[in-house]
Formats: structure tokens, sequence, C-alpha cells
């Protein structure tokens, strides 16, 4: 006679661990395809970039998740609109004092303001999806929410080195923008105020301080390419 086995279920503090390892797994791989993005240049660079951002993609997708889980649905968004406004405020504000301080300029590069400021639009909001739906929310399955917004900040920070006006703001900048995502969990709002504090960077800030905006290796070909176009 054979006897019929039936295999026990996972339980749930089983499936917790499987799913926090799963989580740390996916952060450090991201965090390692990011810094090797910032640190290389040229065709490598930009094949690292789609193989990063098509990772953290992938690895969001294949988990099944709600639009409002990860802060693209319309849960929070009514809550969260008021740091554009809030933008909008510091940015004028900026902006005067680079006008009286004579260090308004306009935006680098060769394509059209408005197709500039577009496309960073574009890369702000996926900037903030990596930052809050990424990365926050998996920090949140392995540590206390507190301890998430204040690494995920110092996660946000430190991937702008050597930049030191960017590792600065994006510091408290990360934080503000974690914590306003713990409590209304949604991003839109948060992606268009860092595109507006960004472009506000871009242009009152001297170029020879903040460097166009270049971060990792990029950040120390600045002059060369400088020298380059002239």
């Amino acid at each position: 006679m054979f006897t019929s086995y039936q295999l026990a279920p996972i339980s749930t503090s089983e499936h917790g661990k499987r799913s926090g390892w799963i989580s740390g797994l996916e952060i450090l791989a991201a965090w390692a395809m990011i810094e090797m993005t910032i640190w290389t240049s040229g065709k490598t660079q930009l094949r690292l970039f789609w193989v990063s951002a098509l990772f953290i993609i992938a690895s969001t997708i294949i988990h099944r998740p709600r639009l409002n889980e990860i802060g693209l649905g319309k849960r929070g968004l009514w809550s969260s609109l008021w740091v554009v406004p809030a933008a909008l405020v510091l940015a004028s504000a900026a902006a005067l004092l680079a006008w009286e301080a004579g260090t308004l300029h306009p935006l680098f590069g060769a394509i059209g303001i408005a197709t500039h400021s577009s496309a960073y639009f574009v890369w702000a909001v996926f900037q903030q999806f990596i930052l809050q739906s990424y990365f926050f929310l998996r920090l949140e399955k392995l540590i206390s929410t507190r301890r998430a917004v204040i690494l995920s900040a110092t996660l946000f920070c430190l991937v702008h080195i050597p930049n030191p006006v960017l590792v600065v703001v994006c510091l408290f900048a990360g934080w503000f923008a974690c914590e306003v995502f713990r409590r209304t969990r949604n991003i839109y709002a948060l992606g268009i105020a860092h595109a507006i504090l960004g472009l506000t960077i871009a242009v009152t800030v001297p170029d020879h301080i903040q460097r166009h905006m270049r971060v990792g290796i990029g950040y120390y070909h600045y002059h060369q390419a400088q020298q380059h176009q002239g």
C-alpha cells in the first residue's frame, strides 16, 4: 500500500522571510547597477542605464503590484498636490535671488528648452519611482518605516556623489519626499516638484559649481567636455 503525503503549507513567517530576502536582493542588485551606470561613460553607460531601468521595471512587474500599492494610482494624489505650489514658491524665490546675484542663466545643452524640460520631467518622475516605489517600499519590508525613510534618503543622496550641490540638496529633498510618500503613497506630485526644483538648480547655480547637474564620473569629465565644445 502506498501512503499519500501532503505538502505542508508555507507558514506566514516563512513567506515573510522569503519576501524579505527577495526585497533585499533586489535592492542590492538595483543599487549596484545604478552605481555602475553613473561611474561609467559613453556607450557602456548608455547600455547600463537601460539594463538598470529594465531591471527595476521588470522586477516591479513580476510581483504584480496594484498601482495604488506602488504610488501610481489615484490614492493620495489630492493630498500630495500641495508640494507642487510649494516647489514653485521655492523656485521663484531661488530665481529672484539668482537674478539679484547675477547667476541666473539659461538651461545648458543644444536642444530646445521645451524638449529639455519635458524630458527632465519624465526623468524626475522615474527617479521618484526608483526612490519611493522601489527602494522605500522594499526597505519598509525589512526595517521600520521611519528607518526606511532615512535610509532611502541616504541612498538618494549617495547616488549624487561627488556633486556637492546635489548631495546636500538631495539629502534633504530625499528625506522630505520620503516623508510625504510615507503619508500619501503617491509619486506624481513629488515627481513634478522634483522636476521644478531640479530645473531651478540648473538655471540658478553657476555651471562651474553644479557642472550641468552631473554625478559620478561625469562630474569629473565636465571640464574636458567644456574644452571639447570650445
